[in-house]
């Protein structure tokens, strides 16, 4: 669970948030040039807000263990605690283009015992560049690429590429199909995927998001309050070439949990979730020691967010 020391950032953090009047501004003359493109984001009536533009994420996770397999008497454990924040600014080119562009930044702290190392704390960073366009009435076109970058402390930059590249096809107001392919190139390592799913509004309250790997139920009883179950990818990775001192740590986590969102002021949500985090893995990688990849038990983890939704 979310440790005090990260509310108290939360709180802090958010008390230095640039002004809301000039962030509902910023929101406000986005809204207005999206409404004079040829644009179409939903056709249905719905109560459900629009994904959020900014966000302050601050996450923790409960204690984890696993068997050294050199024998060792007692368990590795490791306690995970983050705090994140993005922003994305959408930018139309004329009717029907549009860049978007923003930041990302994340610090991750594992707090390890029982292991040959000290606790590791990681910071990252992401600046996303994306293209969108709205091809025909039907269809729309997405494109992204998303250099990001890991460092610790004592240690070098380690980077690797996101990306990808989408379609949108509408069929009728309520029903949209999603297909596409992502990847994430790095030194170590690359990774290629497709991507196909659907969403279907069912009516302005229920919503039915089978795009994966995030599939989801959302609830809207008003335009002030969503309500979400769902499954997400969530984790940290931070490499570096095998045989140097600095650690390579890679955790992967799929995230099942129910969220609550509430609207606080115009633009301004603040959001809990909780859940169960499943199927992890860990993998330690040293100079002169190497833990294999390692299935962990399933833990429970809570998130609090504030985020900036337009509309």
């Amino acid at each position: 669970m979310a440790r005090p020391r990260n509310l108290v950032l939360l709180a802090a953090v958010a008390g230095m948030w640039p002004g809301l009047s000039c962030a509902d501004s910023l929101i406000d003359t986005l809204v207005q040039g999206f409404a004079h493109s040829e644009f179409e984001f939903m056709r249905a009536q719905s109560n459900a807000p629009f994904p959020p533009l900014a966000a302050l994420i601050v996450s923790g996770y409960q204690e984890s263990s696993f068997r050294r397999p050199d024998g060792a008497s007692s368990d590795v454990t490791f306690e995970q605690q983050s705090v994140s924040q993005y922003a994305l600014v959408p930018i139309p080119i004329g009717t029907r283009d549009a860049i978007v562009t923003g930041e990302w930044l994340s610090w991750t702290h594992f707090e390890l015992q029982n292991a040959r190392r000290d606790n590791l704390d990681v910071f990252s960073v992401a600046i996303p560049i994306g293209w969108i366009r709205q091809q025909s009435r039907n269809w729309q076109v997405a494109a992204f690429v998303a250099p990001l970058g890991h460092r610790t402390p004592d240690d070098d930059w380690y980077w690797q590429t996101l990306g990808g590249i989408f379609a949108r096809n509408v069929r009728g107001d309520r029903f949209a199909w999603i297909v596409g392919a992502y990847f994430d190139v790095s030194p170590l390592e690359d990774f290629y995927t497709p991507y196909l799913g659907a969403v279907y509004i069912v009516d302005e309250h229920w919503t039915l998001n089978g795009v994966m790997p995030w599939p989801s139920i959302t609830y809207a009883p008003t335009t002030d309050t969503l309500l979400r179950l769902g499954v997400a990818p969530s984790g940290a990775s931070w490499s570096v070439e095998p045989g140097e001192r600095r650690p390579r740590v890679d955790l992967s986590t799929w995230n099942f949990g129910f969220a609550a969102e509430h609207r606080l002021y115009r633009s301004l949500w603040m959001g809990v979730e909780i859940g169960a985090s499943c199927l992890r893995g860990l993998t330690l990688v040293g100079s002169h020691w190497e833990e294999p990849e390692t299935r962990l038990e399933n833990t429970g983890y809570a998130l609090i967010t504030l985020n900036f939704r337009p509309g």
